[in-house]
């Protein structure tokens, strides 16, 4: 299966990528850390994440819901550090 995606899609999927491997490695990062650090790995994972599952299809309140389960965002974090890494 091809999928032809216009310039502008491209470069909005790669935008989307880079930050969930960034927010995912900090929040991996920070979680023997400082609760001020990981407080604020923490918000910033959560709004990525929501954000994200908001443009697959999911609806912002089930969105928020799954993310406020701390041990969701952790298995998530570990999924998605462990395929786009630490580049």
């Amino acid at each position: 299966m091809n999928f032809n995606f216009a310039p502008g899609q491209r470069l909005m999927l790669n935008s989307t990528y880079r930050e969930l491997q960034l927010r995912t490695s900090e929040y991996l990062q920070y979680r023997n850390t400082t609760q001020e650090e990981q407080q604020l790995a923490e918000d910033t994972l959560y709004n990525t994440m929501v954000s994200f599952l908001q443009d697959m299809g999911i609806q912002r309140l089930e969105a928020e819901q799954f993310c406020e389960n701390l041990d969701n965002l952790t298995e998530l974090s570990m999924r998605i550090y462990s395929i786009l890494g630490d580049q």
